[in-house]
């Protein structure tokens, strides 16, 4: 993989604001790309399906035999568990999901986390720098099969002729931009939709419904499942399809770092990662529940104690549990850290975006460069 210096097109702000990333603001970068050889993408799509592999079984494992951990570690009410068996044993399907990878020095790709249930960068890694590469590279690939993906998806989740609500926090501008997007694929697999703010689903006798009256069947919601088993549990157990569903609870938090490292402490992909602080070693430690690279921090342990390496990145998220996750050194390409996100779709590798930042935390201040695929680098 290589980082590469490019002129940006000059009038890419109009053109990507009309493909509906109107949010852009300072995120997107065309002033640099990342070269991948056909080969490097075969590994991150194998380490990607492997990821994915390994998640469920560990997501599995846990919902089948050890159920406790849920209240435990995840701090769920009892009847929010077993809707999430419910769910499982229902194999009620996913639409997507994100793993970010970071290249170490040998160019394994090693699993950060998985970001399971309201992962964003979605309009982005899609349709916007595959325009950029179309028009940029046109002679050059990509590894981005995202948007044909989610077309797909929602044929394989809702009944031909449903209708697909599309929920979140409509003040925020990009989860807006995201569930506009996501209701476009939805429109072009041939359902009806309609996107509204969280706070207009009324709940009635264990049932949704819009604000016209509808009772919502089938819904998108971008709004992170922990807050909702927090906010309404009631809201959890009510009879909705939900997407994504509720057992990707399970893998939309940072302990379960933990159980793949101990299902699978030989994986290359797998870094060491603890639900205690360990003895010694020097570790990335992270929330159990956290967005955006806040309350993150690398610190060295010695006899128990820490120091911090790299101070704590701010945010609302400390309160609660914490892992400690194997510290490995990022690799820096041009004075920047770059994060790999690697999408699920519909259960499969679909393609990827990269995020980079000036430190080696990724927060929400980190940028998006777009990428292909060339045979020669």
């Amino acid at each position: 993989m290589e980082r590469k210096y490019v002129t940006p097109r000059a009038d890419y702000r109009e053109k990507i604001e009309a493909l509906g990333f109107d949010f852009h603001g300072d995120y997107w970068r065309e002033e640099a790309y990342y070269r991948f050889t056909s080969d490097e993408i075969e590994r991150l799509e194998k380490a990607t399906a492997e990821a994915y592999r390994m998640y469920c079984e560990a997501a599995g494992y846990i919902i089948e035999k050890d159920p406790e951990w849920m209240e435990r570690f995840l701090r769920l009410p009892l009847d929010v568990c077993r809707r999430i068996r419910e769910s499982w044993d229902a194999d009620e399907l996913s639409l997507y999901g994100r793993f970010d990878f970071m290249l170490d020095e040998k160019g394994v790709p090693r699993i950060l986390e998985f970001n399971a249930d309201t992962p964003t960068s979605l309009l982005e890694a899609s349709v916007i720098q595959w325009q950029w590469k179309e028009e940029v590279f046109p002679e050059l690939d990509q590894y981005n099969g995202i948007h044909e993906g989610l077309v797909q998806s929602w044929k394989d989740i809702v009944p031909a002729g449903g209708n697909v609500h599309f929920a979140g926090v409509l003040e925020n501008h990009e989860d807006t931009g995201t569930l506009q997007y996501l209701a476009s694929t939805a429109m072009e697999a041939g359902y009806s939709t309609r996107v509204l703010d969280m706070n207009d689903m009324n709940l009635q006798d264990g049932c949704f419904y819009d604000p016209s009256g509808e009772r919502i069947g089938h819904c998108f919601k971008l709004y992170p499942w922990e807050w909702m088993a927090d906010e309404s549990p009631d809201g959890c157990l009510a009879s909705v399809v939900w997407i994504e569903p509720i057992w990707k609870l399970v893998m939309s938090n940072k302990a379960i770092l933990a159980k793949v490292f101990e299902l699978f402490p030989d994986s290359p992909y797998v870094l060491p990662c603890f639900l205690s602080r360990p003895e010694s070693g020097v570790y990335c430690k992270k929330p159990v529940f956290a967005r955006e690279g806040h309350n993150v921090s690398v610190v060295d342990i010695r006899n128990w104690e820490e120091r911090a390496l790299v101070r704590e990145t701010e945010g609302d998220y400390n309160t609660g549990a914490y892992v400690y996750q194997w510290y490995v050194k990022p690799t820096v390409y041009g004075g920047r850290y770059p994060i790999i996100g690697s999408w699920i779709i519909g259960g499969e590798p679909a393609g990827i975006g990269i995020r980079e930042n000036r430190t080696e935390i990724t927060d929400n201040l980190s940028e998006f460069v777009p990428h292909v695929i060339s045979f020669t680098i």
